[in-house]
């Protein structure tokens, strides 16, 4: 069936995106990449959070991926300093360093670390983001106490993430981008049959082999790039956290203007309103709170 799928998603051009993250580049590339998307972090949270939260403030960037929306946060507001770190052995903080420099950005400084013990002393962060990063952490529970101990009283943590349960969540992306995959076959279904079919030399492409398939305090079976966090989950941990809720809601996608896609609009939305499918549908949850 995974064969049926992939073969039935090339023919309408429905495969995997390329983008630097999945399919190569150098470091400095990627920085530059991600940089050109800066902007849509801020974007996707019109109304509901304004980059004015920057101005004046010092700010960590958790888990930043390449580190060029942190060059882009610094270059597009009045902050004082971001910090930002990601994986080490995966992210290569002097790429962003030198992006930065290339910029005349003087203000951005580039580590490594884990999230769930971050690289730096506690209370000295006013305002930490971190954009879809707790669907990959080890300990979420963990990363929000982090999350806490990095800000000074009164500061303020702005979390954007994907719940595993909504149709775009699987991140089988860099083979298919067909929603609700992971509602149709396991997601050791997907990695297996996707590597073998993928990874078949005669398709004669660049292609990053799924993970193995673990069990999760969140999911029993996911790929070990995941751990299958949902938005009950998140709402029971940060309400044992140390932060007060300002925010936490599941955001629908906005979407574009036509009067083909009004329509698609107002049934997605009626949809939405709908509790049992309203996580499904969801673009991503938000939260946002005081320490």
């Amino acid at each position: 069936m995974v064969n049926a799928i992939v073969s039935l998603a090339r023919l309408r051009g429905k495969t995997g995106y390329r983008s630097p993250h999945l399919f190569g580049g150098d470091d400095l590339s990627k920085v530059e990449w991600e940089y050109a998307q800066g902007a849509s972090f801020f974007d996707s949270l019109s109304g509901l959070v304004s980059r004015d939260l920057l101005d004046g403030k010092e700010v960590l960037d958790a888990g930043c991926g390449w580190g060029g929306k942190a060059v882009y946060y610094a270059e597009m507001s009045r902050m004082k300093t971001i910090h930002a770190f990601d994986l080490p052995g995966v992210y290569e903080p002097e790429a962003s360093a030198a992006f930065a420099r290339r910029k005349g950005i003087g203000n951005c400084f580039f580590t490594t670390g884990l999230a769930e013990e971050m690289p730096y002393e506690g209370g000295r962060f006013d305002v930490v983001l971190m954009e879809d990063v707790f669907e990959h952490v080890s300990d979420p529970e963990k990363v929000v106490a982090e999350c806490a101990r990095m800000l000074r009283p009164g500061g303020i943590l702005v979390a954007k993430f994907p719940s595993f349960r909504m149709m775009y969540a699987h991140h089988l992306d860099r083979a298919l981008t067909l929603p609700g995959l992971h509602y149709l076959l396991p997601m050791k279904t997907w990695a297996a049959g996707l590597n073998h079919r993928l990874l078949d030399p005669r398709h004669g492409e660049v292609y990053e082999p799924f993970d193995e398939v673990v069990a999760t305090k969140y999911h029993p079976e996911i790929t070990r790039n995941l751990n299958g966090l949902h938005f009950a989950a998140f709402r029971e941990i940060v309400a044992r956290s140390l932060f007060e809720t300002l925010t936490l809601a599941l955001v629908p996608f906005s979407g574009k203007s036509g009067r083909r896609r009004r329509i698609r609009k107002r049934l997605y939305r009626l949809l939405f309103d709908m509790e049992a499918f309203r996580e499904f549908l969801a673009s991503f949850v938000l939260f946002v709170g005081r320490r």
